[in-house]
């Protein structure tokens, strides 16, 4: 990480009219974003959007290490 630059160079908000809604705008929101140098965790946020645990609303903050174990 280096101090040159602001680490959030973006917010992604999406809506939908139900939850299946925003999911689905969100996906293709990510899927679109593109930004060019430094890394992002895009990557991450699609894996996030296709995991079956939050698509049914049932999971908590160790959801990340599960997907992303070390």
């Amino acid at each position: 990480m280096t101090l040159f630059y602001d680490p959030l160079l973006a917010k992604l908000c999406v809506h939908g009219a139900d939850r299946e809604q925003a999911l689905d705008r969100a996906r293709a929101a990510v899927a679109a974003f593109a930004i060019m140098g430094p890394k992002t965790n895009l990557a991450f946020h699609a894996e996030l959007l296709a995991s079956p645990q939050f698509l049914r609303g049932d999971y908590d903050t160790s959801l990340v290490s599960k997907l992303r174990p070390r």
